[in-house]
């Protein structure tokens, strides 16, 4: 299975649940119009009183899903540099030279 980390396609998770929030916003201002001109039922009435909640619900879990899907593609190294846990950003096991060379 490969790493969540270093796998470069965008999910659409977020997307999608953002796409049915704005759905649900436009069918609790649509519904109680459609609901007066008689071309819905008023059994639809039920539903409307639902909506505003059920877009703020799937407003929140799109943009949940959308920055938890940013926090695990925190890795910045390459693939080509992965070794086997796939990210090449773990530290080596050779010691870190510093050299007094630079300016003061």
């Amino acid at each position: 299975m490969p790493d969540p980390a270093a796998d470069p396609r965008p999910h659409r998770t977020p997307r999608a649940l953002g796409g049915l929030a704005a759905l649900a916003c436009v069918a609790c201002c649509a519904l109680p119009v459609l609901i007066t001109a008689g071309v819905v039922g008023a059994g639809a009435g039920a539903v409307v009183g639902w909506l505003p909640a059920l877009a703020i619900v799937l407003a929140v879990l799109a943009a949940g899903t959308w920055w938890l899907g940013r926090r695990r593609r925190a890795c910045s190294c390459a693939p080509k540099t992965a070794g086997e846990g796939g990210c090449g950003c773990t530290a080596s096991a050779d010691p870190l030279k510093i050299s007094g060379t630079g300016r003061r």
